[in-house]
């Protein structure tokens, strides 16, 4: 049995889980594949397996349209990455 320690949950005692990081992405000239990640340094992408493209909620002021790819860099670490096509903006998703 849990031992009750007495302290009350509060909501704001939570965190954001697996929430997107922003990353430096060298791109290829078409724009959407990536050939270097600074993650914290520079690393080469030797491999781009899966990718897919997300586009939802069109209808709000702020629409998703994203493009996610699955990498795999020279250290051998696989990542998440998607760009923002909103934004223009790179970003690290980890799952």
């Amino acid at each position: 049995m849990v031992k009750n320690t007495g302290t009350t949950l509060h909501l704001d005692a939570g965190r954001t889980v697996n929430a997107p990081e922003p990353v430096k992405v060298e791109e290829a000239p078409s724009g959407n594949l990536p050939l270097a990640v600074w993650a914290p340094r520079r690393q080469v992408v030797v491999n781009t397996g899966d990718s897919w493209r997300i586009d939802d909620e069109w209808w709000r002021s702020e629409p998703v349209s994203r493009f996610y790819c699955n990498v795999m860099l020279a250290s051998g670490q696989r990542m998440v990455l998607y760009k923002d096509l909103v934004t223009g903006r790179w970003y690290k998703q980890d799952y």
